[in-house]
């Protein structure tokens, strides 16, 4: 295809006789003209960001505020239309950076605030779009998108994307050209680059960031001091983009910095905003504006005036790509999607939750409930929730993943020490426990050549895999719904019983355990495809498990467990009935730890 393309193209070329190109000129006279200017290195992959490099030819004394520029881009075969804000990079340079959605031929022209500078106003030149020839599936499937309906982010082609970010929320101090004070033994001349790699390859698909770090100042406008740090954050952006990760990057910097009265005005503000989107929206990202800022940032803003919101709304005027667009959370204790400050605001398309789900107990079903029936439909993920080595360890890292998706969450935002947000203090000097496990200042103080190969990382993995094969998309969480499961309280009761009576100890040692035995519940999370797939989630620290109803009592079930914690199946495969009412009494997990129970109807 592409072959064909370049011969055509290079066929037409010689016929057509290039003019000075007017301003705003007739689309047909515009390809016919840009045409003559094919050459190789106007050609590129689609989807992948691309640049090109106008110099000023006036003179300006502050050029981030005296003028703008855009790139309009038209594909002369399907009419896409893609207007880009363009970027000042320095000097006189000015740079527009982007991707072309489309195969076919695209020409492009500058529009300049300041018509008369011919260095910036009224360029014109083409570029042959050809298919992507590699193997990363954001290019093969193009950038994420959260408005096709589904409750779940997909590609642009609507194939459904699974979310398993990785958070760095100091992402701008982390080493793009050495190993740093924490590699220790790791042979690496990139600290920043090792890890997005050893993520991508672990399966990770999303890069969690913010700009903490950074080293440009916004607070006393936008000069030529600040380009190194904006340069230095464009070499991480596009390394993560080249790993095929997606980047659900928050924007300038801490949301503290935001209450400096100089971003009261409005009209600084949109320009910094219109700045981010020229320098990061050709690369596949998401926005999540900044840390904690829906509701008010922990009363920081008011709710009503909260600048993020203008932010939201400026990012949807000028994100030609329609990137998804959220407000990372405050925790769920705070803020759910019910009474989110952002819900209504005009871009935002998706919440990003704060949920660190009980672990010593049935988890919170309002939680997920609250998105998934308030929510308006739009896409949820546990953005963020305990981290690994800080807050919680292996067993509530893993149970956070599993429950997210199984609840309507579909997506989990990972984090462990020292990556979360690299070289922090933040409460590392106390010990910490989530329930089940301790974490003490020594856990914390783990560095991330450690934590990188943790082996809840590799279990993610394990969980994506699992979750690909029973088509995930296709899920539906059943919450605490009695008409879908229900505790086996008298099954699990009995079992304690007997387990008692088989264990060794004296007759009053024995009657003292059975006074300890509880209410014999299950924690868990269940979630089905109509009648033909159920996936049951058990994470008590015990054998209890409960009832599967609702299902097709005509038909037998294979039921097979799976470990989340080596990837595998244990034993065989057995085929089982659902009893007259269409139940199923799934009886103990194979031992206490976190089980995975699927049941697929047989046809």
């Amino acid at each position: 295809m592409r072959k064909i393309l370049e011969a055509a193209l290079a066929i037409l070329s010689m016929l057509v006789f290039l003019q000075p190109l007017p301003t705003h000129a007739n689309q047909s006279v515009i390809t016919s003209q840009c045409l003559s200017k094919i050459n190789e290195k106007s050609t590129c992959e689609v989807w992948l960001a691309n640049e090109r490099v106008f110099t000023a030819a006036v003179a300006y004394a502050d050029p981030f505020n005296d003028v703008t520029l855009d790139i309009v881009l038209t594909n002369a075969g399907d009419g896409t239309v893609l207007t880009v804000p363009c970027f000042w990079d320095g000097g006189a340079t000015w740079r527009a950076r982007f991707a072309l959605t489309s195969e076919g031929l695209w020409t492009y022209e500058t529009v300049c605030s300041n018509p008369s500078d011919a260095g910036l106003h009224g360029r014109t030149g083409a570029v042959l779009a050809v298919p992507y020839t590699g193997e990363l599936e954001i290019y093969r499937h193009g950038f994420v998108t959260a408005d096709t309906g589904a409750r779940y982010f997909t590609y642009s082609d609507k194939t459904p994307f699974f979310y398993l970010g990785d958070t760095h929320w100091g992402m701008a101090r982390e080493e793009l050209d050495s190993a740093g004070p924490h590699a220790g033994d790791i042979q690496t001349t990139s600290h920043f680059k090792y890890i997005v790699d050893r993520r991508a390859r672990q399966g990770f698909t999303v890069y969690q960031s913010e700009p903490i770090g950074a080293t440009y100042n916004l607070s006393d406008g936008m000069g030529e001091a600040d380009i190194a740090g904006f340069r230095y954050l464009d070499r991480q952006f596009g390394y993560i983009a080249q790993a095929g990760l997606v980047h659900a990057n928050a924007c300038f910097f801490y949301p503290s910095e935001m209450t400096s009265p100089v971003f009261a005005d409005r009209a600084y503000l949109e320009k910094i905003t219109r700045y981010w989107v020229a320098r990061y929206s050709a690369y596949p990202v998401l926005w999540t504006l900044g840390q904690e800022t829906d509701n008010d940032f922990y009363e920081k803003f008011d709710a009503e005036t909260n600048p993020y919101k203008f932010v939201c709304e400026t990012i949807s005027r000028y994100d030609a790509y329609r990137h998804p667009i959220s407000a990372h959370q405050e925790n769920t204790g705070a803020t759910r999607a019910s009474n989110s400050a952002f819900r209504g605001v005009p871009g935002h398309n998706w919440f990003a939750a704060q949920w660190s789900p009980q672990l010593d107990g049935q988890l919170d079903f309002g939680v997920p409930k609250d998105y998934w029936f308030n929510g308006g439909g739009k896409v949820a993920v546990n953005y963020e929730g305990r981290y690994e080595n800080l807050w919680t360890k292996n067993f509530g890292a893993r149970v956070q993943g599993w429950t997210a998706f199984l609840n309507g969450m579909y997506g989990y935002g990972y984090g462990c020490a020292d990556i979360w947000l690299y070289q922090s203090t933040y409460d590392t000097d106390t010990t910490s426990r989530d329930g089940i496990d301790t974490v003490t200042p020594a856990d914390k103080a783990v560095p991330w050549p450690q934590s990188v190969e943790f082996e809840t990382a590799y279990q993610l993995g394990y969980m994506k895999n699992f979750l690909n094969s029973v088509s995930w998309q296709n899920l539906t969480p059943r919450f605490d719904d009695r008409a879908w499961s229900s505790p086996d309280t008298f099954y699990n009761f009995m079992s304690s019983v007997r387990s008692v009576f088989k264990s060794g100890g004296a007759p009053f040692e024995k009657l003292l355990r059975l006074f300890q035995i509880g209410d014999c519940r299950p924690y868990y999370s269940l979630a089905s495809d109509g009648d033909s797939v159920y996936v049951a989630y058990f994470y008590n620290r015990s054998v209890y498990t409960g009832v599967i109803k609702n299902m097709d009592k005509a038909s037998r079930y294979a039921a097979r467990w799976f470990n989340p914690r080596t990837g595998e199946y244990e034993g065989g495969q057995q085929i089982i009935e659902p009893d007259l009412f269409g139940r199923y009494r799934v009886g103990g997990k194979p031992d206490d730890a976190d089980w995975v129970l699927l049941l697929v109807k047989q046809k």
